[in-house]
Parts: C-alpha cells; structure tokens; sequence
C-alpha cells in the first residue's frame, strides 16, 4: 500500500495511521531507504509493507483521523522572539 505524506507528519504518524502500530515504523523506514527520525516531504509517496492492526487502521479512516506530530522549528526573527538577558547586554 502507499500512503501520501500531509504536512507535519512523520514516519510514526504514518505507522500508526497507514498500519496500525508505531512498531511498524521500521518496516516503513525500510522499505522507503529511511531512518525514523527523517523529515518528510509533504506528497511525498511512501511504501507501507503490511498492516499490523486493522481495527486501528480502520478506526483512523472512520473517524477521519490523521495524526500530524511533527514539530516543525522555530524560525521567526524580530525583536518580538529575541530574548533580553541572551541578546543584548544590559547595563
């Protein structure tokens, strides 16, 4: 099965989603030439080797569940995110 890759999503999100168990992120990574803790690209088109938990699986699609966990960092600049006492010397 393939599975599209949404924004924020990681290879857990996809085992867990796509086949039902986080311990199947190893067989994804796998099978894709990934490790886990890889960032995806969104639309990205990965392999998903077997399912492991269809009750799962099948209680994601009913639900319209989709879990996106991925952090993504922070990269805003302005003196609204710079810290006092880190960036400037008081005196």
């Amino acid at each position: 099965m393939e599975v599209k890759v949404l924004n924020n999503q990681s290879l857990f999100d996809i085992a867990l989603q796509a086949a039902g168990s986080i311990d199947s992120v190893f067989d994804i990574a796998t099978a894709n030439g990934l490790g886990i803790t890889d960032e995806l690209p969104v639309g990205m088109l990965l392999t998903v080797p077997k399912v492991v938990n269809r009750r799962i699986v099948e209680y994601y699609r009913v639900n319209s569940i989709i879990p996106a966990t991925a952090v993504e960092a922070n990269t805003q600049e302005g003196i609204d995110f710079w810290a006092i006492e880190y960036d400037f010397i008081v005196s």
